[in-house]
């Protein structure tokens, strides 16, 4: 008998290996109790199909009065009494699944036959996908063993962004969808600000490529089919930019920032009842996020007089029922991000017992105080982490498995409902979904487990099961370009700086004398390395488009490196032009030879970039994140300009200045959300 941990996501809780296997041939059959649900026949095709695919077998569904044999046979099941009696001599775990709740599910594999399910169908399909995972690793060979299973958080989920500029495809959803289900996680949320399509408001999603009724629908049924529950999300508070932007809606802004709605506006609640009888009845779910975070201007504008009155924090709380009150028309109880109750928490016990508490946190911190808060506050509560894919070329993997792992500890320990696992889009959404798997997958491993699995077992799990033989490569190559954003110079709270190194302005943007040059050594080695290792195994993948994506990214951080040095380089060599040291001309002609070779290099990056994000998003507004790489090629183009004047007049024998002091005057070198948040100081709202 051997002691190895068969590879699955999530681990088990319990498992016991036996000697021996079960050996899958042509004659095996897959058992169904003669009243199975629908759910559980579901669950039996998804197993059907895989076995399919791993073997070439295509093994029958039997579903009859009594089974013709009791050996060669899969029974799947979600009645433990019903499937004791009809297959003899199975020994159902009934008071361990009773006590561990309807997820919990039982997998038992001999030598001679497979039982598997739990208590309904939810069980059955948890059952089904971890005999899914054997086959796909084992194929037709099972070894024999024992598990029983149960999650120790019930709700386990992912929101992902389609508001910051890019919506994926429905294509693409199903796909995130058929990932989170195989991996027992049963939640998906669309973080939507303005990306829908709202009959009642029809301006407020068009040209965007938001998704309509129709799509939302056709997800949710696919979604359901598959024990996942899509949850409707609309921000009903901040981040409302886009819509108060719309001349008809800029009056119901709170302040001229445009961030906020205006709450002593009656005006804003038929709005949002509009927005709401749009949106909601396209989802089964009876649960929705209504966001309301980060509303950092409430009470400085058209809410002041009001907040002076009763205080910034009640004001927050009357919106909250007032959203509560119109959701509730729709059949629905809604969630909030937390992070606004928290500077007021002796309101949260005004809050009623069925609105849900989302406590979000994205630095990784050994304890998270707010998840005591909010427990001891007796209301629901589920813990908020994030991928760290946003605001950096390559997800910050070292801080986001910290983030997650300890969160979700916290809320198995103190009595949180569920883990949400949010992968933003800040600033345009530039980042490959590809890049998010790792983030999705270690969630959902984390949530089910309570924050107890190892990154090292995780990591050789995730390799062998999700990219394939060539996993491990795959994996050490994720988790070296992860590291990079780890390197001296590289961290910021909320993000990394390949991204700001990569838009950053040659000769006077921030970002470039901040890296230290044995950081960008390193960035461009691993980055090289990486990609070429995914680009290998990019013919074996079972979703090439995963590794390709990585790969892109890989590029991106090895050309950011290299500019970074080669501006570094060039601005060393100016300073000391301006000292009277170097060959003026050499050095001038130098530095424009390096600029003009790295925008055309843009060139062709932009167009890749343009394809990677095509092939599984829509067009949306993808003008967000080419305006980003437009930007910084007019901004190499014009330093190559101010280069190329200055070489022009030392060849005609004069002598230029070289300080930038002017030249930075003009310069355009603001990247991601620097210029509006030197608008919110402008206007004194931060």
């Amino acid at each position: 008998m051997s002691d190895e941990r068969p590879t699955l996501l999530p681990q088990p809780k319990n498992l016991t290996r036996r000697q021996g296997a079960f050996r899958l041939n042509a004659d095996t059959q897959i058992l169904l109790l003669p009243d199975a649900e629908d759910g559980v026949v579901r669950a039996a095709r998804s197993l059907q199909g895989e076995i399919a695919r791993a073997t070439g077998l295509t093994l029958p569904l039997v579903r009859t009065a009594r089974p013709a044999r009791t050996t060669n046979v899969i029974l799947l099941a979600g009645d433990p009494e019903a499937a004791a009696a009809y297959l003899p001599g199975t020994q159902w775990p009934t008071e361990a699944l009773r006590e561990h709740g309807p997820q919990a599910y039982w997998v038992d594999v001999t030598t001679d036959r497979v039982v598997a399910g739990g208590r309904g169908a939810e069980a059955a399909h948890y059952a089904a996908q971890t005999l899914r995972q054997l086959v796909r690793v084992e194929g037709a060979s099972l070894p024999a063993l024992e598990i029983i299973d149960w999650p120790s958080l019930a709700y386990r989920g992912v929101m992902v962004d389609v508001s910051r500029g890019k919506v994926h495809t429905l294509e693409t959803l199903q796909r995130v969808v058929d990932e989170l289900s195989l991996h027992k996680m049963n939640v998906l949320q669309l973080y939507t600000e303005h990306t829908f399509v709202f009959p009642h408001h029809p301006r407020i999603g068009a040209g965007c490529g938001s998704l309509s009724g129709d799509d939302m629908m056709t997800l949710d049924a696919y979604a359901r089919e598959r024990f996942v529950e899509l949850q409707p999300n609309l921000n009903s508070f901040g981040h409302m930019a886009h819509i108060l932007a719309l001349p008809e809606y800029r009056h119901l802004a709170e302040a001229e920032i445009g961030w906020s709605l205006d709450v002593t506006n009656e005006e804003t609640y038929a709005l949002l009842d509009g927005m709401y009888a749009d949106l909601l009845p396209a989802f089964s779910s009876t649960l929705f996020n209504a966001g309301c975070d980060e509303t950092w201007d409430l009470g400085k504008g058209r809410s002041r007089e009001l907040t002076e009155e009763i205080g910034v924090g009640r004001v927050y709380l009357q919106h909250i029922l007032r959203l509560r009150e119109i959701a509730a028309r729709y059949g629905r109880r809604i969630q909030i991000w937390g992070d606004i109750l928290l500077h007021h928490p002796e309101l949260v016990a005004e809050l009623p017992e069925d609105v849900i508490l989302l406590d979000w946190h994205y630095e990784a911190e050994e304890d998270y105080p707010s998840v005591r808060t909010f427990a001891e506050s007796g209301r629901r509560f589920w813990v908020c982490p994030g991928t760290s894919s946003w605001n950096t070329l390559f997800p910050r993997i070292e801080n986001a498995n910290g983030n997650i792992r300890t969160l979700a500890r916290l809320a198995a320990e103190h009595g949180g409902e569920g883990l949400l696992n949010t992968d933003w889009g800040d600033h345009g959404h530039y980042q490959p979904i590809g890049q998010s798997w790792y983030g999705y997958l270690y969630g959902g491993e984390q949530a089910w487990a309570g924050g107890q699995t190892p990154d090292e077992v995780f990591d050789a799990n995730l390799g062998r099961l999700f990219f394939g033989p060539a996993g491990q490569q795959i994996v050490e190559a994720v988790r070296a370009l992860g590291r990079l954003n780890a390197l001296e110079g590289m961290p910021l709270r909320n993000a990394s700086r390949s991204v700001y190194m990569l838009l950053d302005e040659p000769l006077v943007g921030e970002a470039t004398p901040e890296i230290p040059a044995e950081t960008l050594r390193e960035i461009e080695r691993v980055a090289g390395e990486a990609e070429a290792t995914l680009r290998t195994h990019l013919g074996a993948a079972e979703h090439p488009e995963d590794l390709e994506d990585m790969a892109f990214s890989a590029r991106l951080m090895g050309y950011a490196a290299r500019k970074t040095a080669a501006c570094q380089a060039l601005r060393a060599d100016l300073a000391a032009l301006g000292e009277g040291r170097g060959d003026a001309e050499a050095v001038l002609s130098s530095g424009l030879s390096t600029l003009r070779a790295l925008e055309h290099e843009l060139v062709e990056l932009t167009e890749r970039f343009r394809e990677v994000w095509l092939a599984r998003a829509r067009y949306s507004e993808i003008g967000i994140s080419l305006g980003h790489l437009q930007g910084l090629r007019a901004r190499m183009a014009r330093a190559g300009d101010w280069l190329a004047e200055r070489r022009a007049a030392v060849q005609q024998g004069e002598s230029p200045d070289y300080g930038l002091t002017g030249y930075a005057e003009e310069a355009d070198y603001l990247v991601l959300g620097q210029r509006g948040a030197r608008r919110w100081r402008e206007l004194g709202l931060r």
